[in-house]
């Protein structure tokens, strides 16, 4: 991930972008929070849509889903949704 996605994920709080992860997973996901400051940076987002939504269904925690930056290859945002 680059300093770009990084500052794509932080002017889309709120927002949908499509996120390319390591494990080959194609993520459509509205972003909750960035957190760049940390020993182990992350963002927390809930779904909207996945090439591996199966590994979803099974959690139902409510409060959305958290990723390693270290699992994200690249962010780009969605226009209008």
């Amino acid at each position: 991930m680059t300093d770009t996605d990084i500052q794509c994920l932080k002017e889309n709080v709120d927002k949908i972008v499509e996120i390319q992860t390591v494990d080959g997973e194609l993520l459509v996901a509205k972003i909750i929070s960035v957190f760049d400051q940390e020993d182990q940076p992350d963002i927390f987002y809930d779904v909207v849509s996945s090439n591996m939504i199966d590994c979803y269904s099974h959690l139902e925690s409510g409060a959305g889903y958290s990723l390693d930056f270290d699992k994200i290859l690249s962010v780009k945002p969605v226009a209008n949704v």
